[in-house]
């Protein structure tokens, strides 16, 4: 690190922390780099903690948990820290259980049960369920990322537990580390079991007799004071928890919602579901958000699997971005109404709910039946909230009032109360969310960094929550209380009830070691205020000048804070982001990971020069791929990538430019000179004391396989090219010659070229420099510069025209795309560049060209390139070659793991490796006699494990050409 003193307070049991280490099998870490990273969660606040550990074994946590109350210390358990309330943050010894506790143990479909460690991920669960034909139903928005841990701690929910209920009904027992290190089993008992515990002087009976006591003493105060709604995630839930007269007891239902302040869990047992035959969805359009809300009661009596409110903004955005003119016009609001259902019974059943929704603000409906029409609809739904991050600047849509539980039929004058309370605010604020249990994301816009906003939420937070109250409500319905509501509770249950939760948690937790603050206090703390410890207090961030623009995000430091913690670039399914923590599965390597760390060395929390620190730049930010995938996949569209060029620049300012980065930012030049001496350069690729010297000079592995180049270049072969007699009859392409197409892989331009002559084109090769994208990866913002001033000057004159600038690469057309990152003027060029599929694709699409289909008889493996599918671009390429008659599967993949000079590091060797195996792992199942590619760095990443691959064009020109 820097020889400055860091801001972060020295953690007070670092030197105790590391004789834990010796005593685990997982890791522990109190480096003040780590405490930053896990200081947030996705939500409002931000906390130092002492140290991390990450347990393996149940053993890790009762070592861990033994070592928390000998040190006098605390503990919060942690999953993916998707937390809005922020009980995933505190001063203690955060232990996540995400990287190694994430075992299935067992699946038990005869009794459709499945047991598994806290640290398993929902998504990954359900596809290993789907084989059995169930799924566990709880569907939280993050369920590509949350872990059933935090699921069982926050009570998660989703849109489906208007039908299947919260997580609380669908888990059996609990398994727990207690307080004094023992191991717990917790799920109902009753009769002669129960009784026998009751009467057992253990740990285990005291904690039944505890709250069977409190249960029957308190009959009538939770039989009056617990709201009357279907989710309620406030407080301990004593009511779910035992009979009121005391006849069962099931303390599994008492740790689920408990938020980690109870017991550390260490397995759950679950209860699955059948997965429904079918489903159908209809959006029903009302004219205002009251009259939405109006027709939430009356929907329910349509036994709906998911009713979920859309406000005016995200159906506005669905129809102008996404062209759905099914959204009438006067629409203000909708509802997305969904049933499980027969395939028999699905028209009756959709109907049936369609019926009971159509009230007096109704203004019709569209329904969908298959799975593309329901994805349609749902994908309006799941918009509500990127919509409302990507507001670029200080202000943001925050968390702090939108969990409240309502009756449904008390919403529309609920609305009415909290849109008041915001007026008087002068706040703007959006609405959406799960409306079939009174459960809607009221999220007002605030700048958290000013003293006056700062204020605003405290006000608007107590009157929104007194609001709550006095329409019989809770005030969480889904993620629990946290620092965020935990003051509001005595409130809301009075004193009586109150002091049982507090009972509740002395009997569990006497020496208050687990998640301290949240709750109920502890002798040695409070509880939570709601604008305590906010992730802007004394927050000062440097002004950093910058080398590329970043007005479009209002700054470099605005960009960084976009992240709110939400941990999407944690998933592992669907999508690309976030490649290096696919691979690595550490905190630092996510996007989130390294936002934060870079918040915290703009603000000094981890010393003056940290943001050009060894540490900071080898495994904060070169272990990013620069995949270009947070840029879209990120709901909040931080663009890493754009961050980390700039963050290596200033690096590049500070100590000078390595020998590696000039060497692989001039890999256009490189190449060339290559193609050149081709009978020279391709024999010494091969030749072992060169490479190891390379290692050792440049550091690039003498393990990776290096390029060939092509003894005639692409440029050399295009000069003597005689065009076919049809080009030009459609008009004028400039074919942009990326540095592999011209010098490596020639065969992939010869193909482009045939291909768009077969069409009418005739295509114009420009002489240009490299298109800037190898000098970005590595920081060099003046070089990249150079190149995109060169290629304006030299490629307007055909942009100004509208004729399309095409290329091969896709990685070099996102580049031509940013160039206003780079330059003042970009003059058309941005505008009119494509990839050469895209191009193709729009204008099959169109109509203008019909591509001749002819049986091929083979199957294609279609692995897209991340830069492609961050733009949008992924499915030209497929839609073409589908058309040309070759039957395509399109990889479920994210970055191949090369990412240009990456894959070739001798320290990035190992990631890039373990990258390439999953997209290797997944190419195996399709089973296709061919593989195709579009990026040349995907295609050398695949042949180093013997997989040949084609680009598309060279496929397309077979049928076309």
């Amino acid at each position: 690190m820097s020889t400055e003193t860091p801001d972060v307070p020295p953690s007070p049991i670092e030197k105790p922390l590391q004789g834990l280490s010796a005593q685990l099998t997982g890791d522990v870490d109190s480096s003040d780099q780590t405490r930053n990273l896990y200081s947030t969660d996705a939500s409002i606040y931000q906390v130092q903690p002492a140290g991390v550990v990450t347990p393996a074994t149940r053993e890790d946590i009762r070592t861990t948990v033994d070592f928390a109350r000998k040190h006098d210390t605390s503990l919060v358990a942690r999953g993916a820290g998707s937390s809005l309330t922020g009980n995933a943050v505190g001063e203690g010894i955060v232990v996540d259980t995400s990287r190694y506790f994430n075992d299935v143990v067992q699946i038990d479909p005869e009794n459709k049960t499945a047991r598994v460690q806290p640290g398993v991920v929902l998504d990954d669960l359900n596809e290993i369920l789907s084989d059995h034909g169930l799924y566990f139903p709880p569907d939280p928005s993050t369920s590509s990322t949350c872990t059933i841990g935090g699921m069982v701690a926050n009570d998660a929910a989703g849109p489906h537990s208007v039908k299947h209920g919260t997580t609380r009904e669908n888990v059996r027992a609990v398994e727990c580390v207690l307080a004094d290190g023992r191991v717990a089993e917790f799920e109902k008992k009753d009769g002669s079991e129960l009784t026998q515990l009751l009467n057992e002087n253990t740990i285990e009976g005291r904690l039944y007799r505890e709250v069977r006591d409190l249960r029957t003493e308190l009959a009538d105060e939770i039989a009056s004071e617990y709201p009357d709604v279907e989710r309620n995630s406030s407080g301990y839930d004593l009511e779910s928890t035992a009979a009121a007269d005391g006849s069962w007891v099931d303390l599994a239902k008492l740790i689920v919602g408990s938020e980690g302040t109870l017991a550390f869990i260490s397995e759950v047992t679950l209860e699955l579901t059948e997965r429904p035959e079918t489903r159908a969805a209809t959006l029903c359009f009302y004219d205002d958000v009251i009259g939405a809300a109006a027709a939430v009661a009356p929907a329910l009596r349509g036994d709906p699997s998911a009713v979920e409110l859309i406000d005016d903004t995200v159906l506005e955005y669905a129809r102008e971005a996404w062209g759905l003119e099914l959204i009438p016009e006067a629409a203000g609001a909708a509802l997305l109404v969904e049933v499980e259902t027969t395939q028999d019974e699905q028209a009756a059943d959709l109907q049936h709910v369609i019926d009971a929704a159509n009230t007096e603000a109704y203004l019709g409906r569209q329904t969908a039946t298959t799975v593309e029409e329901q994805d349609r609809l749902w994908k309006v739904r799941k918009a509500s909230n990127p919509l409302l991050n990507r507001r670029p600047g200080d202000e943001q849509a925050l968390s702090f009032i939108e969990d409240a539980a309502i009756p449904p039929e008390r919403l529309p004058e609920y609305l009415r109360a909290v849109r008041e309370v915001l007026m008087d605010h002068d706040l703007d604020a959006s609405v959406f969310g799960h409306a079939g249990q009174g459960v809607l994301h009221i999220k007002p816009f605030l700048n958290l960094k000013e003293d006056a906003d700062k204020e605003r939420l405290r006000s608007v937070s107590n009157a929104v929550h007194e609001t709550v109250l006095e329409f019989d409500g809770c005030v969480s319905g889904e993620h629990g209380d946290g620092r965020l509501r935990s003051a509001y509770l005595e409130e809301m249950y009075g004193e009586d009830i109150y002091t049982g939760f507090q009972r509740v948690k002395d009997a569990f937790d006497p020496n208050g070691v687990f998640n301290p603050g949240n709750v109920v206090p502890t002798e040695d703390a409070a509880v939570a205020k709601p604008d305590d410890d906010l992730r802007y207090d004394a927050y000062d961030p440097n002004e950093i000048e910058t080398a590329l623009d970043f007005t479009d995000g209002e700054g470099f430091a605005s960009l960084i804070e976009q992240c709110n913690g939400c941990s999407k670039c944690r998933t592992s399914d669907d999508g690309v982001m976030c490649p290096s923590y696919r691979g690595a599965e550490r905190e630092v390597t996510s996007t989130r990971g390294r936002a934060n760390a870079l918040r915290g060395a703009i603000n000094g929390e981890l010393g003056r020069d940290a943001l050009t620190d060894e540490w900071f730049q080898s495994e904060v930010l070169d272990l990013c791929l620069s995949c270009k995938a947070c840029e879209t996949e990120c709901p909040t569209g931080v663009d890493m990538s754009k961050l980390k060029t700039e963050a290596k620049h200033k690096k590049h300012e500070q100590d000078g430019v390595p020998l590696r980065s000039r060497v692989f930012g001039h890999i256009r030049k490189l190449n060339k000179i290559g193609s050149r001496l081709a009978p020279i350069a391709n024999p010494l690729r091969e030749f072992a004391p060169g490479r190891l010297l390379l290692e050792k000079l440049v550091g690039i592995d003498r393990r990776r396989e290096l390029p060939g180049f092509a003894s005639q270049s692409f440029i050399e072969w295009f000069g003597g090219h005689t065009p076919e007699q049809r080009a030009g009859t459609r008009g004028r392409v400039v074919l942009f010659p990326d540095c592999y197409m011209a010098y490596n892989h020639p065969e992939v331009g010869k193909a482009a070229v045939r291909v768009l002559e077969a069409f009418g084109y005739k295509v114009i090769l420009p002489d240009v420099n490299c298109c800037g994208r190898p000098a970005l990866s590595q920081g060099l913002v003046e070089h990249a510069r150079g190149n995109a001033t060169t290629n304006v000057d030299r490629l307007q004159e055909y942009a100004s025209e509208e004729i399309p600038i095409i290329a091969v690469e896709p990685s070099c057309t996102s580049a031509l795309k940013e160039y206003d990152d780079l330059l003042d003027a970009t003059g058309d060029v941005p505008e009119v560049s494509k990839t050469v599929a895209s191009f193709l694709y729009d204008r099959v699409i169109e109509g203008e060209h019909t591509i001749p289909t002819r049986e091929t008889g083979e199957t294609v493996a279609f692995h897209g390139h991340c830069h492609s599918k961050a733009k949008g671009w992924d499915h030209a390429p497929v839609a073409l070659l589908r058309h040309a008659g070759y039957e395509v599967t399109p990889i479920d993949s994210t970055c191949c793991g090369m990412a240009g000079a990456f894959g070739y590091e001798t320290e990035h060797y190992d990631l890039s490796m373990t990258i390439g195996d999953e997209l290797e792992a997944k190419i195996e199942p399709a089973e296709a006699n061919r593989v195709a590619a579009p990026g040349a760095s995907c295609g050398q990443q695949l042949e180093d494990r013997n997989i040949e691959t084609e680009h598309p064009m060279e496929l397309l020109a077979e049928v076309v050409a």
